[in-house]
C-alpha cells in the first residue's frame, strides 16, 4: 500500500514538466552544486541554490521535496548536523536523478514522426520555459514565428540570443515588437558559419534538434535531445566564438 501512494504521488508531481526536462535540469542542478564550506544563511548563491533543488524536486515527488527542505532549512540552525542535512539533500536529488532514468529510456531523446507537431511544441516549449536567466538558441532557418511559439512565455529575467542565416529579416521585424509588448531582452545575430541546431539553456543545459524549429516534425521525423555536461561546455564554447562574429541585426 505504501508502494503504491509512492508511486502514485511520482506521477501527479511531474506533470507539470517533461520528465526528459526535469532530468536534464536536475543534472545539470547539481553539477552547479556551490561549495558548503562557506555556507551562510544569507547568502544569496546558497539560498538560490537550495532554493532550486526543492522546486526541482518537488516536480518529481513532493513528499522526498518536504525532506530536502527540512534539511535545508536546518542547515543553518543545526550547525553541528550540517554534513548530515547536506547528504540528506544530495541523497533526494540523486535519488530523484536515478528514479528518473529507471523511468525514462536509455536515451533521453525524444523522437517525433511525422505530423506530431504538437507534441515537439509542447516538449521543446517545456525545454525553452525551463530558462531562469539565459536562451541561446542556434538555427540557421528560425523565423519570426518562435516569439509567439514559445518566447512569449520566458520570464522577463531571461536574457535570449538567437543565431540565425536563412530568415534573418524576419526575426529582425519581429524583435523589436517583441521587446517592447514582452520586456524581455532578445539579441540576434546572422552567421552563415553553422548548420546545427542547438539550444543552451542557463549556459549548463545543451539540446539538440533533429531539424529546424520552423518546420520541426510537420513532414519529416525529427528529434529532440540533451548533451552531457562535458560536450554541452565544449559546444557552448565553440558556438560563442561562432557568435562573437556573426553580424547583429
Amino acid at each position: 500500500m505504501l508502494f503504491r501512494a509512492f508511486s502514485v504521488d511520482i506521477t501527479l508531481d511531474c506533470s507539470d514538466m517533461d520528465p526528459h526536462v526535469l532530468l536534464t535540469q536536475l543534472k545539470a542542478h547539481i553539477g552547479r552544486a556551490p561549495s558548503f564550506a562557506d555556507f551562510s544563511a544569507t547568502s544569496a548563491v546558497h539560498q538560490e541554490w537550495l532554493g532550486r533543488s526543492y522546486a526541482l524536486v518537488k516536480r518529481w515527488n513532493s513528499l522526498e521535496a518536504s525532506s530536502l527542505k527540512v534539511a535545508a532549512d536546518s542547515l543553518a540552525s543545526l550547525t553541528f548536523m550540517r554534513e548530515g542535512n547536506l547528504g540528506s539533500i544530495f541523497g533526494v536529488l540523486n535519488r530523484a536523478i536515478s528514479d528518473l532514468e529507471l523511468q525514462l529510456p536509455v536515451t533521453a531523446a525524444q523522437a517525433f514522426g511525422p505530423g506530431a507537431v504538437y507534441d515537439f511544441f509542447k516538449a521543446l516549449n517545456s525545454v525553452v520555459s525551463s530558462a531562469q536567466s539565459s536562451l541561446f538558441i542556434i538555427d540557421p532557418y528560425l523565423d519570426d514565428t518562435v516569439f509567439d511559439a514559445y518566447l512569449s512565455g520566458v520570464p522577463k529575467q531571461v536574457s535570449v540570443r538567437l543565431l540565425v542565416e536563412g530568415y534573418a529579416a524576419k526575426v529582425t521585424s519581429a524583435i523589436q515588437r517583441f521587446v517592447a509588448q514582452f520586456g524581455i531582452a532578445v539579441e540576434a545575430r546572422r552567421s552563415p558559419s553553422f548548420h546545427d541546431r542547438v539550444i543552451f539553456v542557463d549556459s549548463s543545459e545543451c539540446w539538440v534538434l533533429g531539424m529546424s524549429i520552423r518546420k520541426a516534425a510537420e513532414a519529416k521525423p525529427t528529434y529532440l535531445a540533451p548533451l552531457s555536461s562535458d560536450i554541452a561546455a565544449l559546444k557552448l564554447g565553440h558556438y560563442e566564438q561562432i557568435w562573437s562574429g556573426a553580424t547583429a541585426i
